[in-house]
């Protein structure tokens, strides 16, 4: 397996094929979000960009209004050629079952469907990247969710929004997040009812210089413990909801 050569700091490349304008605007957002899009409109044009790219790309974003004219046989040259596998997501409009069925023979394996969120653009880049599984997410995914949760703190109890989750953590949006350190109770709403779990503050994004423009203003936590019926409820959840972004 080639090395992924992205260096400290280095933003990844990801390649966008689909309608030039489509591609160039999706390209300079994904630099918001701390990627290097690389927009192309044709498989020559992708192809080009594989050339003239030293790093690896292992992510691709395929326009669903693309003006290819078949675009399976295009992935599958870009394939041929490239130094190593690329991961596609198809974003916009979702495909019809017909369109989906060729997608992923020709391996494309995520959807992405208008409009969708920067926290679920982050996902599929992601798993692309870690070459992601069908089956239970790995411990430390972390799925794109939008849920209302209670935060118990030692000044009382908030409210907030978790905007991703994973079997170790959560991001959660909130007005007044804890400060970095600090131990907070998170009630996540389930099936059957809702789950606790201790957590501790390991970052915030707060206002002021510092903030970081691409994500909410609130905390990532880390579970203390979670204990083995919370984890099958977590599991559950996490794999519901991962299954909805495969094509």
């Amino acid at each position: 397996m080639q090395e992924d050569a992205t260096r400290p700091g280095e933003r990844r490349p990801v390649l966008v094929l689909g309608p030039e304008r489509r591609a160039r605007m999706l390209s300079g957002y994904l630099l918001l979000l701390d990627y290097r899009g690389l927009g192309a409109e044709s498989a020559v044009r992708a192809l080009a960009a594989l050339a003239n790219t030293p790093t690896p790309i292992r992510a691709g974003l395929l326009a669903s209004d693309h003006e290819l004219p078949d675009a399976p046989t295009a992935l599958r040259e870009i394939a041929e050629l490239a130094p190593a596998p690329i991961v596609w997501s198809v974003f916009g409009p979702r495909p019809d079952p017909e369109q989906a069925s060729a997608l992923r023979r020709a391996g494309v394996r995520f959807v992405l469907a208008d409009p969708f969120t920067d926290e679920e653009l982050r996902f599929v880049l992601n798993e692309a990247h870690h070459a992601g599984s069908a089956d239970i997410p790995r411990i430390d995914t972390r799925v794109p969710v939008s849920m209302r949760v209670r935060i118990g703190t030692r000044n009382g109890e908030r409210v907030g929004h978790v905007c991703n989750l994973s079997l170790v953590g959560a991001y959660v949006a909130t007005p007044r997040p804890t400060l970095r350190g600090g131990v907070v109770d998170v009630h996540l709403p389930i099936e059957d009812g809702e789950i606790s779990l201790p957590a501790r503050v390991v970052w915030n994004n707060v206002p002021g210089n510092l903030r970081r423009a691409n994500a909410a203003i609130g905390m990532g936590v880390r579970f203390l413990e979670v204990p083995s019926d919370a984890e099958t409820a977590l599991k559950k959840l996490l794999a519901e909801r991962e299954r909805a972004y495969r094509l």
